[in-house]
């Protein structure tokens, strides 16, 4: 990890997240462009590509790979945590079926399309090729805010999809671990795959998981009730969700990454948990600060994506590269969420369908289980590959965040417009 004149590079970091804070709404709604796609063309600024101030190769330099591997660690246990937080109280327990759905066939049919389109455009075993697909398999909370939140998205987009949308980006960037850790332990134990099941069934499943929702939902019932207690008190002030939510998530993941639990789905649980506790009448008065700092801490991973992407090896790629891109962007999720657009009441409607199919972008999460898995298997292939598709999913839902939610919103008002005047004539 190489860095020249810091303080001019961490100047420059706080000065972009200082504007966009102030200019919320405006970039998304006025120039066409997401806020994560601005921070990594900053990124790319300052980074090798640019003014060569800040340096990032996490295959080959073991300090660079920590620190990335840990800021989107960190990213993702506030992000998670955060958007269980936002949703409305009783939601998820309300639409457990449709995110059935979503998280158990929606999430192998993209592991399976994301390895299929891999195997297509790349010369690697079938066993990378299922990593490579189980790393990009789930959605990016980081990415998918711009299209939940703000003024735009909360005029445009049906309510029920924002928070579908928003759950879902919670929930499988931790479910995702056990779907990674298959193929991990397929290639880095070998075996039988008698063995290779066992093993995952234990170390994935039942001790990942299990002290994810023991741990996690334990902690969060914990500062529920401290916050109920507290509300009680007559000397008590006001407590702020921004402290307790931000406490909570790092609390959540330093204690299960101790005990080698999933610290990424216990930060979710954990926020689910806290939130069934908190009156929804705060809960809206903290949204827009729960965004800001969310904001904070979300967007600088996609800064260090900007700095750390490989140039010399997507350039290497050549055709492959593209073929890739293309076949990700538009067979990943799109196929599956049409297929399965029946199973979930949110996307029911061709037009919802169409706008959550393509809404399930790429990010901090793929970026955390590529370098996380490559502890593992020692595969320096992985980083170019995923951070390819990240990297373009940035670009592609950054730019079409705006135009797709805006004529969603056309669409939306027109079949209103049509159930009225039908309504009317009947």
């Amino acid at each position: 990890m190489v860095i020249d004149h810091a303080w001019l590079v961490g100047f420059g970091v706080t000065a972009l997240l200082l504007v966009l804070g102030a200019t919320s709404g405006l970039v998304n709604s006025k120039l066409w462009v997401s806020e994560p796609l601005v921070c990594a063309a900053f990124g790319v600024a300052v980074g090798p590509l640019g003014l060569g101030l800040l340096a990032l190769d996490p295959v080959h330099n073991p300090q660079a790979h920590v620190f990335l591997r840990e800021a989107a660690r960190i990213t993702l246990a506030i992000a998670v945590l955060a958007a269980a937080i936002r949703l409305p109280q009783g939601w998820l327990r309300r639409n457990w079926r449709g995110l059935g759905v979503a998280l158990g066939p929606g999430m192998v049919l993209m592991w399976a399309a994301g390895a299929l389109v891999t195997a297509a455009s790349f010369a690697l075993p079938w066993r990378v090729c299922a990593l490579v697909g189980a790393i990009i398999a789930p959605t990016d909370p980081v990415l998918s805010a711009p299209v939940v939140g703000g003024e735009l998205a909360r005029r445009a987009v049906p309510a029920e999809l924002r928070h579908a949308i928003t759950a879902e980006s919670g929930i499988n960037d931790g479910l995702a671990g056990p779907i990674v850790m298959l193929p991990v332990i397929a290639l880095s134990t070998g075996g039988t795959w008698h063995a290779i099941g066992l093993r995952w069934l234990l170390h994935a499943v039942l001790w990942d998981v299990g002290t994810a929702l023991l741990l996690g939902g334990a902690a969060g019932y914990v500062a529920r009730r401290l916050m109920q207690w507290a509300a009680r008190q007559e000397d008590a002030e006001r407590s702020s969700l921004l402290t307790i939510a931000l406490a909570l998530a790092l609390a959540v993941m330093c204690g299960l990454q101790a005990v080698g639990g999933n610290g990424v789905l216990g930060a979710f649980v954990a926020g689910a948990v806290i939130n069934d506790g908190y009156d929804s009448a705060n809960q809206e008065h903290q949204e827009h600060f729960n965004e800001a700092i969310t904001r904070f801490f979300d967007l600088p991973i996609m800064i260090l994506l900007g700095v750390a992407a490989p140039w010399g090896a997507w350039a290497a790629m050549g055709w492959h590269a593209v073929a890739f891109v293309a076949g990700i962007l538009l067979l990943r999720r799109m196929p599956a969420w049409l297929l399965l657009r029946h199973g979930m009441t949110w996307a029911q409607r061709l037009s919802a369908n169409l706008f959550a199919g393509w809404f399930g972008p790429i990010g901090a999460a793929a970026l955390f289980y590529a370098l996380t898995a490559q502890d593992s298997t020692g595969l320096e292939t992985l980083w170019p590959i995923v951070s390819l598709a990240a990297a373009a999913s940035v670009v592609a839902h950054g730019i079409t965040g705006t135009p797709v939610t805006a004529f969603l919103e056309k669409k939306e008002s027109t079949s209103f417009l049509k159930k009225r005047s039908k309504k009317l004539l009947t």
